[in-house]
């Protein structure tokens, strides 16, 4: 199988890849042990030694995030849930929706019930929030 070297800066990183140039390369289950260095951060130069099919087999760190080197930490990866920032309005709807599932699922009988009463809740509680006790 013909491998080829690449050697890039860190783009992003998670337990499953590493994104190195705009594109993601996962990591083999098939590496050797002690092949790929799990301390790489972003930020971070790395060399990776890549299957033909873009498999990490390897993967070693050449210069460290500048940050690491003045000795604070690098930033770290976004999540793939945490990539995006909630405004107000938003995290304030998705916590309604977290306190009125439950209920809502009590008081309906079938799916449609079910959507419609939450909606219902949902609404009330962000009024409640941003304006006040909407009954009085």
């Amino acid at each position: 199988m013909a491998r080829q070297t690449l050697t890039a800066v860190v783009e992003a990183l998670n337990e499953r890849g590493v994104k190195v140039n705009g594109a993601w390369h996962n990591f083999s289950s098939y590496a050797q042990n002690g092949a790929i260095d799990r301390t790489a951060q972003v930020g971070d130069t790395v060399e990776l030694e890549l299957t033909n099919t873009g498999w990490v087999r390897g993967l070693k760190v050449t210069a460290r995030a500048a940050t690491q080197q003045a000795g604070q930490a690098a930033p770290q990866a976004p999540s793939a849930l945490g990539a995006r920032q909630l405004d107000a309005s938003q995290y304030t709807r998705l916590r309604a929706v977290e306190i009125a599932a439950p209920i809502a699922v009590q008081f309906a009988e079938d799916f449609d019930a079910y959507l419609t009463r939450l909606s219902a809740l949902v609404n009330w509680v962000v009024a409640f929030v941003e304006e006040g006790d909407p009954l009085g």
